[in-house]
């Protein structure tokens, strides 16, 4: 499947679902938002064709130690 503005739609519309769920309950750190947060995080930086920043930090940093 091709992502369409119908399923980025859809996944926008899930993202706040599971916001109004946790402000609902009282969660201040969901991690069902937290996690589909940086889902569409990478999603956004792989479409400009770029890497996320925390992966430049986490995996450069990891290449100096070796």
């Amino acid at each position: 499947m091709r992502f369409n503005e119908k399923l980025e739609k859809a996944i926008y519309e899930d993202l706040e679902a599971r916001k109004t769920r946790a402000d609902f309950y009282g969660i201040a750190q969901d991690k069902d938002v937290a996690e589909l947060e940086k889902e569409i995080e990478f999603y956004v930086y792989i479409l400009k064709g770029e890497v996320p920043p925390t992966w430049v930090a986490r995996y450069c940093e990891e290449e100096a130690k070796l």
